[in-house]
């Protein structure tokens, strides 16, 4: 059977309002919600998020004053390319997890060898944990004497020998989870922000080379990025899809490596949850104060805990529940 959300009585236009926050773009929200299927076919991915939070998404780091901690994680993410441009990050992540993306380097057509000097004057690169694409540490690079090596081993001959394999590298599961760092920004702080100079980010074409006062090359290739539309006939025979277009993707790919290889996004504590649930009822109506925060408790623990299947699942909830 398919149930729309509305068929629920307690699920009207507030409800939808209020989880509709939750979405990231309004075609994840009709392909889950909704139940169009077809819904986000060529659908920018991060467009809309972007233009609609840019000024807490983006610093500019000439009139903001931003500087990050020394004290802060030093982490990266590298994409060799050939004809397609290398492309490398570098970001620092706070005590609360929260991820800035500071420079990029960015640059088509060289070799390892001639990559490593501009790497080695990108700030923080050198001293970063740096996440790369897993194959470069396949030995799939003939060389004269036959022999054949690996990119990540021509990269340490040159002196950047700190090159680790990404945890992961599904491109769905990438973008989910970067998209994941900018869900209900209306009520929550973005746990992903870029520094990028107001005068970079509209970007019309690549501008290659390093950039150690911000990342607007990443921003570019994030505007660009949408998803594989397929036509009306091909829609007759294939399921919708959710591919990403393989385009303009190459920091794009250094930032989803770096994502990957971190913990998701935290979520609010059940405890935050209920205060909040308080906010706007006097201090001195106890009862009504208690019912809100024992209902929100219990609200928090149904959306945060496992959903239970089967007849010895629901058992075992309600043995919990009592």
């Amino acid at each position: 059977m398919r149930v729309h959300y509305s068929a629920d009585p307690e699920r009207g236009p507030e409800w939808a309002k209020a989880e509709r926050r939750k979405y990231s773009s309004q075609g994840a929200w009709d392909r889950e919600q909704e139940i169009i299927h077809e819904a986000g076919g060529g659908e920018r991915v991060f467009s809309e998020t972007l233009d609609r939070w840019e000024d807490r998404i983006l610093i500019d780091p000439y009139t903001s004053g931003f500087q990050p901690s020394p004290h802060w994680r030093i982490i990266g993410g590298f994409d060799h390319g050939k004809a397609n441009p290398t492309a490398a990050l570098v970001a620092a992540v706070d005590f609360d997890g929260v991820i800035y993306i500071l420079g990029e380097y960015y640059q088509p057509g060289l070799s390892p060898r001639q990559h490593v000097p501009a790497l080695r004057e990108m700030n923080g690169f050198m001293h970063a944990e740096v996440f790369a694409d897993p194959s470069i540490f396949y030995k799939t690079q003939a060389q004269s004497d036959g022999r054949f090596k690996a990119i990540s081993e021509l990269y340490g001959e040159e002196g950047i020998a700190h090159l680790q394999p990404a945890a992961e590298n599904n491109e769905l599961l990438g973008m989910e989870r970067i998209l994941a760092h900018w869900t209900d920004i209306e009520n929550r702080e973005p746990t992903l922000k870029i520094v990028c100079a107001r005068g970079k980010r509209d970007l019309q074409r690549p501008v290659y080379g390093m950039h150690n006062d911000g990342c607007p090359n990443l921003l570019w290739e994030l505007r660009r990025t949408r998803r594989e539309e397929l036509s009306a006939t091909q829609l007759v025979n294939r399921n919708p899809t959710e591919k990403i277009v393989d385009k303009d993707n190459h920091l794009r790919d250094a930032l989803k490596y770096l994502v990957l290889s971190l913990p998701e996004p935290q979520e609010k504590p059940a405890v935050m949850k209920a205060m909040e649930a308080m906010q706007g009822i006097p201090e001195d109506d106890v009862t009504s104060r208690m019912i809100r925060y024992q209902a929100a408790m219990e609200r928090a623990k149904v959306e945060d805990g496992p959903i239970a299947l089967g007849r010895r699942g629901q058992m075992l909830r309600e043995r919990g529940r009592r």
